[in-house]
């Protein structure tokens, strides 16, 4: 058992990620238990009782003084960087909850901007799992809802100002939801995770929507039909919603000076960015207004650099010094726009490009979507999760004309893309791009 130590406010509690031995041992232990990210079960058992008792016997549903919770089929964890960043620009002291993590599972929970170090998210579990060992809950705690939990815990005992709650799925039965929220935002919804969403656009934007809380604010990111669900389930619950591009919006960076100009109702600011991707305008426009709305004494101040968004067009080389482009892009749109971001940098050069996807995705879809961008293909399978077979995905790659074959794992399948002319690109799971960050050496490319 482990006596929990409190976070310091200085940087002293930072160090740089590392898979030690204390980051071994607690993604064992953690490895118990149930966890649906993975296992993808077409019918998991989910409920809110087991995280409510959780936080119950903790004390605490609210981690921080200002709580935000965001959920969305794409853009989450980008929104989420974003607004870690405009937050601790305007000087509050910030968490992040976020997930899937790509290198390390210390990546879910950061304060201040770094991830937690391995003693401090090792004692949290331990002090909710000691909760839990006293008085077993039914359903048991699972993967998610334990950290869930110790992150709630950590935010609060490191006495955040704000803290930001990522979903992991859906949004009306996610273990997020049992913890309070004063505002929301709907990034947007695509069809995912039919099995246990919904069949339609309308039914997961209803399951979502349970994130706009009465009382709260909820800042909407989302196109017909999935914004009427969404704005008619507010007014239900009694929720304020404000619309991108009604209410709120960024504008185009100036040529001239690369400044952007985010608005809400009257209240302006240019920022300026550095490295920002032209499709996280929306994610630095949704970060703005929910800051606005829950800090309005506070501005974003000071030069501004893209965060670290770990799996998110993140670029990385090889050894012979080509680009590779990692991208944990799994919906059609997601990879629509990973398309779009990789041709711009390339000079319009597609890819050499491995690909593995979990199952559950519509990957049919996805795959036509990244067709412009990919040169030749290598499909895999994903080492601990249920994956689309790649023979499967093969032949729909001929199909759609891209020259594509199998490899037997994740190892062999970089070792092939290596082998091949730049530039390369890996795509289709966060999983995927978390075992070739394994091979890779530390840290990325500057």
């Amino acid at each position: 058992m482990y006596s929990g130590a409190r976070i310091p406010k200085g940087a002293e509690w930072r160090r740089p990620p590392r898979m030690d031995e204390i980051t071994r041992r607690l993604t064992a232990f953690l490895a118990d238990r149930t966890n649906y990210e993975r296992s993808r079960p077409d019918r998991p058992r989910f409920s809110l009782d087991t995280m409510r008792a959780l936080l119950q016997r903790l004390g605490t549903a609210r981690p921080a003084p200002r709580v935000v919770q965001i959920t969305g089929s794409k853009g989450k964890g980008t929104t989420a960087g974003y607004l870690e960043l405009l937050g601790r620009s305007a000087g509050l002291r910030v968490g992040v909850y976020g997930s899937p993590h790509v290198r390390s599972v210390r990546e879910r929970v950061r304060v201040d901007g770094a991830d937690v170090t391995a003693a401090v998210l090792e004692s949290a579990v331990h002090r909710v799992t000691a909760l839990v060992d006293r008085e077993p809950l039914e359903p048991a705690a699972t993967f998610f809802e334990i950290l869930t939990a110790a992150a709630v815990l950590i935010f609060a005992e490191a006495r955040v100002d704000l803290a930001v709650m990522e979903v992991g799925l859906g949004g009306r039965l996610d273990a997020t939801t049992a913890v309070v929220a004063d505002a929301s935002i709907m990034t947007g919804v695509e069809l995912e995770h039919t099995a246990i969403l919904g069949d339609t656009v309308e039914e997961i934007a209803a399951e979502k929507a349970f994130v706009l809380r009465p009382g709260g604010i909820g800042f909407l990111a989302l196109r017909e039909p999935a914004l009427g669900v969404a704005r008619a389930f507010a007014e239900r619950v009694g929720c304020r919603t404000e619309v991108l591009g009604a209410d709120f919006g960024c504008e185009p960076p100036d040529p001239a000076t690369g400044d952007c100009e985010v608005w809400r109702g009257v209240r302006r600011a240019r920022l300026r960015v550095g490295g920002m991707l032209a499709h996280e305008r929306q994610a630095l426009a949704l970060a703005f207004a929910c800051l606005d709305a829950l800090a309005p004494d506070r501005e974003p101040r000071g030069a501004l650099a893209r965060p670290r968004l770990p799996g998110r067009f993140e670029v990385r080389r090889t050894a012979d010094g080509e680009p590779l482009f990692l991208d944990g892009a799994h919906t059609p749109d997601s990879c629509a726009i990973v398309a779009r971001e990789l041709l711009a940098h390339t000079g319009g050069r597609p890819a050499a490009t491995l690909l593995a996807i979990a199952r559950g995705k519509r990957w049919q879809d996805a795959l036509s979507r990244l067709r412009p961008a990919v040169d030749s293909l290598l499909v895999t399978r994903l080492s601990d999760t249920l994956s689309v077979d790649p023979d499967e995905l093969c032949r729909e790659a001929a199909r759609l004309g891209i020259p594509a074959r199998a490899v037997a794992d994740v190892g062999a399948g970089y070792a092939a893309l290596c082998a091949l002319p730049g530039p390369r690109l890996v795509t289709g799971s966060f999983y995927l791009v978390g075992e070739i960050e394994a091979l890779l050496p530390a840290g990325p490319e500057p």
